[in-house]
């Protein structure tokens, strides 16, 4: 059976082959597609997020609109309410016996059961199905492998719900965001959410008034309020679980007395008291909490309770929009949780590239056989050995992080690691130690390791180091002493150097000793559903190439446009002229009636008019010039200023009678009504490269080694045997190649640019470049790209494969597509597109042929680059393909 969370994926694929279809909120689907650098269903690439994250956005609205932020339980009813009581009971974890069924029939009572019947929850022993129905809001899990970027996906998802609430303000969106997660750590990683680059998750049109309107505050320590205003909206408030707990956590110190810790108690609940205050003033709130495992467990413990009550009674006070939850471990006592609604695993992470590859990279020494202090020197000559001179692209050296339980174990092993360090040449100022006892250089350290400066490789640790920990440079962890079996410790400790950056091909290692490696093969198990093994064996499925730039100046293509303008009538004013109206009747007068009651009368209304009437006065309202010329410029499309100018001179003591409002609207609308639309041809010139936006700001990155600029993709390593440079292949005529290797999709791709090439070897003709363009799909690196009208009926780009241009300013667009493909409706509307507009070039300037073709080329293809070859080399020309 299938989990919830591949339902939903699945049903969220669909919807974005449908084009994103929402009749109510059409933007999202605007908002969806420009996370792409092309469109979603071509080869692109994605223009900020990482795959998973986008996979989750998108996941994300399709519950919130398609599914209109349906309860846990609704969800499971859709998905699994079959007619068969058994199909929701095994999803939902409900275990069923035979005498069970006699008496639950059908998913309303076995609801019933579980709400109610705190014996049965016991019995069957699925408090976490108790703890999913009885939330009175709509609540997720969205369970990402560490490093996936949980905090990019909370700051946009946030970032997408303002700017929905921007364009829809009647909607129910997200207005203000409370983002809070357990200790210091998470919360100093969560400070990301300050720095997300909002244009590339944004449209240009939402983006400005997102950051206009955008508030985010981090309450400061020992702060009594959290500063922002009661009741305002689009405020971000990022904080700890213990700032904001209904019920203060204080703990009691040895040399304090009763009176003292009542005293502090209280004092500490108050603050917190005034900080929910003002959290629950704020309207369309929705709650976000980071490593959610904390909150939502199998057991609610003492601490869990005191956050899920925190959330239920900020819900009673302001309904929440939905409650979002992100953590790297979906399961709990082997069991996932139920309110998963979506899931990439530590496997899938080290298949994309986003962890690094623990391929082989497990070492276990067994306890009690080999002495300490050699178990450390092979530790520190196996990192040295690997990693002594691995460093990041940024220039960071690779560090290694020991993890101890206790003081001794850290002050022996010292000793050992800095003989190891003596033994091998290395200088021992490398070891830096961090503990709760740590001074506040150590932790100024500490806190700069990811500084490509920080000299510090060798970290020894207690009781840091674990969640939240972002240290990219750390590609391997060592715990040989025993640890801690509580809180999963072992398992965060032992995978915080999986966190992978852009550039770097390094796999990642892990010491244990025997003990500690069963108890992580067991955490593996319990919270990913994965076992050491499988982990050993997995390897990076895919790779990030850079594309070096040959020749940022390539020439441009001129093509015709028929463009579409709205222009004013001949005779029509250049300017909106408004006048004072003068067909506004008075106000008819509003009178009141005076009644006396008489209950002396039987059977009749026991009020009685006294037959007078007083007129009420009625107070004239009025608006000021400013506000008016605000909103009819906005409404209408107008200058502000030319406005004000207008009405003004209209209303010189600047109020504006309400009832002249409709009279000048209509002069606005009438005058508006003198346009006509018409249809003219421009000349356009297409960069088929593009180095610099219109600022002058650099597009591609530089690489100061090699003096050239460069594009990253990410591609995997089974299609690494389809890239192609001139080393591959002569290029005699320096035609071809503007950017390498050129990164071709199919096999037939890389046919027909070997072909082509081949041909323009032995004569060039009058070909001035001839280019495969099929990785460039960023429409701010290139304009070498055609709108079309999907099946979905929105208009998307379109970027073709190839391009040969000829001196003469002509050029020859060639696509290559499957044979199962010739008749896709979007690829037929791709054609069509471009057809339309060959037609409307001069002289067949420019000509396009897609060739449909299957795994190899067939004579039909040969047939059709002959014309091709025809068109290089003119119609005289009789040799053919071979």
């Amino acid at each position: 059976m299938q989990h919830l969370f591949e339902k939903l994926q699945d049903d969220t694929l669909n919807w974005r082959k449908e084009g994103y279809p929402c009749q109510d909120y059409p933007l999202i689907g605007e908002v969806l597609r420009h996370q792409f650098e092309g469109e979603a269903n071509d080869r692109v690439h994605l223009k900020y997020l990482r795959e998973p994250q986008f996979q989750s956005l998108e996941l994300y609205w399709f519950l919130r609109l398609v599914l209109q932020t349906s309860h846990i339980v609704d969800l499971y009813k859709h998905y699994y309410d079959t007619g068969d009581i058994r199909d929701f009971c095994e999803a939902f974890g409900i275990p069923l016996t035979p005498n069970d069924l006699i008496y639950i029939t059908n998913v309303d009572t076995v609801i019933n059961l579980v709400e109610n019947n705190p014996e049965f929850v016991k019995l069957k022993g699925i408090d976490p199905v108790y703890e999913a129905v009885t939330l009175p809001y709509a609540s997720y899990i969205f369970a990402l492998a560490m490093g996936t970027g949980k905090t990019v996906l909370i700051g946009t998802i946030i970032a997408t719900e303002f700017a929905m609430a921007l364009r829809y303000p009647d909607g129910e969106f997200m207005k203000n965001a409370l983002v809070f997660a357990p200790g210091t750590t998470i919360i100093e990683s969560l400070r990301e959410i300050s720095d997300l680059p909002f244009d590339q998750i944004l449209p240009a049109s939402l983006h400005r008034d997102f950051l206009a309107n955008l508030k985010i505050t981090y309450p400061q320590t020992g702060a009594k309020e959290i500063q922002v205003q009661t009741g305002s909206t689009y405020n971000v408030i990022v904080t700890n679980t213990e700032k904001i707990a209904l019920r203060a956590n204080v703990k009691k110190r040895n040399n304090q007395t009763e009176f003292e810790f009542e005293e502090k108690k209280e004092q500490a609940e108050l603050e917190a008291n005034l900080r929910l205050q003002k959290i629950t003033s704020l309207p369309s709130l929705g709650v976000f909490s980071d490593e959610a495992h904390h909150t939502y467990g199998n057991k609610i413990d003492a601490e869990l309770k005191r956050v899920r009550e925190t959330v239920n009674y900020i819900h009673e006070k302001t309904p929440l929009v939905a409650v979002i939850n992100t953590t790297g471990t979906p399961y709990a006592k082997r069991q996932m949780l139920r309110e998963v609604v979506a899931w990439y695993s530590l496997g899938e992470g080290i298949k994309d590239n986003i962890l690094k590859s623990l391929h082989n990279g497990i070492v276990q020494y067994p306890i009690g056989t080999i002495p300490d202090q050699d178990v450390i020197r092979s530790v520190i000559d196996d990192f040295f050995d690997h990693y002594g001179d691995v460093s990041l692209p940024d220039g960071a050296k690779a560090k290694i992080a020991f993890y101890f339980k206790t003081q001794e174990h850290l002050d022996t092993s010292h000793q050992h690691i800095q003989n190891a360090l003596t033994g091998r040449g290395e200088s021992t100022t490398q070891v830096l130690v961090n503990t709760q006892k740590s001074s506040p250089q150590e932790i100024d350290e500490f806190n700069q390791l990811n500084n490509p400066d920080s000299q510090k490789r060798i970290i020894l640790l207690i009781g840091k180091g674990t969640e939240g920990w972002n240290c990219p440079s750390l590609f391997a962890c060592a715990l040989i002493k025993e640890q801690t079996t509580s809180s999963n410790f072992i398992l965060q400790a032992s995978t915080r150097c999986l966190r992978q950056v852009k550039g770097n091909t390094h796999t990642a290692k892990i010491f244990l000793d025997t003990k500690n490696s069963t108890i992580l093969d067991k955490e593996l198990q319990a919270n990913f559903g994965t076992t050491l093994g499988e982990l050993r064996k997995q390897d990076a499925e895919t790779e990030e190439f850079a594309l070096r730039i040959r020749k940022p100046d390539l020439p441009k293509l001129k093509i015709m446009q028929l463009v579409r303008k709205v222009v004013p009538l001949e005779n029509a004013p250049k300017e909106i002229q408004l006048h004072k109206p003068t067909d506004v009747g008075e106000t008819a007068p509003t009178f009141r009636s005076i009644l006396t009651p008489d209950f002396t009368q039987r059977g009749a209304s026991p009020l009685t008019a006294l037959g007078t009437q007083d007129e009420v006065e009625i107070t004239h309202r009025t608006t000021d010039c400013y506000t008016l010329a605000r909103r009819l410029a906005t409404n209408y499309h107008l200058s502000v200023i030319d406005t004000l100018k207008n009405l003004k001179k209209l209303y010189p003591e600047g109020q504006v009678p309400y009832e002249h409002l409709d009279s000048l609207c209509k002069q606005v609308e009438d005058q508006q009504q003198n346009y006509e639309v018409i249809e003219e041809q421009i000349a356009e010139h297409l960069a088929l490269i593009r180095i610099h936006d219109a600022d002058g700001n650099l597009l591609f990155e530089k690489d100061e080694a090699e003096d050239c600029y460069v594009h990253k993709v990410r591609l995997r390593k089974s299609k690494a045997d389809l890239l192609f440079s001139e080393k591959d292949l002569d290029d005699n005529h320096d035609v071809s190649f503007h950017y390498m290797p050129y990164d071709f999709d199919s096999e037939p791709e890389q046919h027909f640019f070997k072909t082509i090439l081949a041909t323009l070897n032995q004569s060039v003709a009058d070909v001035k470049v001839f280019l495969f363009t099929g990785s460039l799909t960023n429409t701010r690196k290139t304009d070498f790209h055609f709108e079309y009208k999907g099946t979905d009926n929105n208009y998307h780009r379109y970027f073709p494969d190839f391009v040969i241009v000829k001196n003469t300013g002509e050029f020859y667009i060639v696509e290559i597509k499957s044979e199962n493909e010739r008749r896709d409706p979007d690829v037929i509307a791709k054609k069509k597109a471009v057809k339309r507009l060959a037609k409307l070039q001069p002289d067949a300037h420019f000509e396009y042929k897609v060739i449909y073709t299957k795994d190899a080329f067939l004579q039909e293809n040969l047939d059709e680059m002959q014309k091709i070859r025809e068109w290089i080399y003119g119609d005289d020309e009789t040799s053919t393909f071979t």
